[in-house]
Order: C-alpha cells, then structure tokens, then sequence
C-alpha cells in the first residue's frame, strides 16, 4: 500500500495562534498562583485537549464554575453577554478568537444597524453561538437548505457564515438566498468559508482523484473536519473519519493507494501516528 498525504492539512493559523497564547496564559496562571480555565474545549482535538489539562488548563462553561482566575477564549469566539459575565466574576480574559472570526463579529455588529441578519451555521457549534451573541443584533440562523426563511419583499439581509461550514451544504444555501432578489430584496453575502478551510478541501479533491481512498483525521465533533470526511464521500471515493491512530482498521490496508488528510485542529504528532501504523505491517 502507497500512503499519500494532502498538500494541505492539520492546524490552521487561528489554532496555532490560540494554542500558544493558551500556553503563555497557562504558564503565567501557574507562576501567580492563580487558576486558569478554558471556556469549553480549547480545540475539537481530545489529546490536545488532555495535554493542556494535565498543565492546569480546566475546561468551563459559565463564569460561576471556579473562583475568578484566567480564562482562555478559543478560536471560536464568545457571545458578548457570556464574556461579560466573565469580567464581572472577576476573570480575566485570554481572547485567542481566530483574527478571521473577530473581523466577521464586528461586521455583524456593524451590519445590523442597516440589514437583518441571516447566520448560517451548525446549531450550537461555539463560533455559530459566538456570532448570534453579538449585542443587541437579533439574527436568524440557518443550518440547511430546507430552513432557508421566506424572505420579506424589500427587505435587506446581511449574511454570514460559519467559517467551517460544509461548502456543499453552503453552495446550496447561498444559491437559495440569491433568488431572495427575485423578490426585491438586497442580499449581502458578507463572509465566506474560510480560505484555509478552502485550501485544505481543494487539496482533498486532488487527493481523492490520485487515490483508492481517503482517510480523514480529526475529532469526530470538529466541524471542519466532519465537513472535509463528508466531501471526500462526495467525491466518490471510500472514506473514513478517525481520531488517531487506534481506529485504524484492515480495510484500510486493502488500498493500493490510500490519501490521508487532516482536520485543522488536528496536531501533526497525531497524524504521524496513524502513518506509522499503516506502515506497519498488516495486522
């Protein structure tokens, strides 16, 4: 079996980023003696996750779960309401919100005055929560096709989505939003899925055209990762989602070439993991 890897894959730029400014809050927490939380998980990654907790870095939700301490905003962003909660508990806060995603918050803060606002997004995904937290701008969200709203003749609508959404589920949506025109109505299409999301689809789809299958890796509650696994299906070849290396089955060795890509929150250490047993003789 020939094992090919994606051109590109594993951690994006806002992972990175808010991963090491983790690591800085953690250390600085430690050295005051003082508790250092994350608000939820930290990344869609479960040993990642457990190799910061094993430093300090306790996972919460809301601020009255520990005495005020540091807490770390991922890269996902933070309803406004919930991070003042924190302030006024007493915390101080870590923004590691993703540059990409803080630039499309303000946005909708700054569109809502003139347009409403449509959100399409995965229901309760923290980035989705974070942009229908924005104050006082009521939104509407969108998590598919079939709950495109009917739309208001002459109405504005502003619409953003999730950075990690399903580009095909996207396609769809934005294609039903632009026939909101039809009725007299200005839609704005004022974000896209993010550019690194793009890039490490497109380099799937070459992938997939070189190989028997693919094999995704990355936590199974990663949306961008879900989205890459659900792409490689479309594109018509086999495909598997696993988290690491212990998920790896026979099947997989049955391939003359198998491709192999990865999640954005994906570290590269897990990755090397799962090659090094493929490589290993068939079980």
């Amino acid at each position: 079996m020939e094992i090919r890897l994606s051109e590109t894959m594993g951690y994006c730029s806002g992972v990175s980023r808010a991963l090491a400014m983790a690591e800085k809050a953690i250390a600085q927490a430690n050295a005051d003696g003082r508790p250092v939380y994350s608000l939820g998980k930290l990344i869609h990654n479960r040993q990642v996750n457990e190799r910061f907790a094993s430093e300090g870095l306790v996972e919460i939700h809301r601020p009255d779960e520990g005495e005020a301490g540091v807490v770390v905003v991922r890269a996902h962003g933070i309803p406004d309401d919930l991070r003042q909660e924190f302030v006024d508990r007493g915390h101080q806060i870590i923004d590691a919100t993703c540059p990409v995603v803080k630039h499309n918050l303000r946005r909708i803060a700054l569109y809502c005055q003139t347009h409403e606002i449509l959100i399409i997004g995965h229901k309760g995904h923290p980035e989705t929560r974070a942009m229908q937290g924005v104050t006082r701008c009521h939104s509407h969200l969108i998590t598919c096709v079939d709950e495109v709203i009917e739309p208001k003749a002459g109405a504005r609508y502003a619409v953003f989505v999730q950075t990690t959404f399903d580009e095909i589920a996207w396609s769809a949506i934005k294609e039903r939003l632009t026939a909101f025109g039809d009725r007299g109505c200005e839609v704005l299409f004022v974000n896209d899925v993010c550019s690194s999301s793009i890039n490490r689809r497109t380099a799937l789809l070459k992938l997939a055209n070189e190989c028997d299958a693919i094999l995704v890796i990355g936590g199974k509650d990663s949306a961008n990762t879900r989205a890459l696994h659900h792409l490689a299906v479309e594109s018509g070849v086999k495909s598997w989602h696993i988290e690491d290396e212990r998920e790896v089955i026979p099947e997989m060795y049955d391939c003359d070439i198998l491709g192999i890509t990865a999640g954005a929150s994906t570290p590269a250490e897990v990755i090397d993991a799962v090659v090094r047993r493929l490589e290993q003789e068939h079980p």
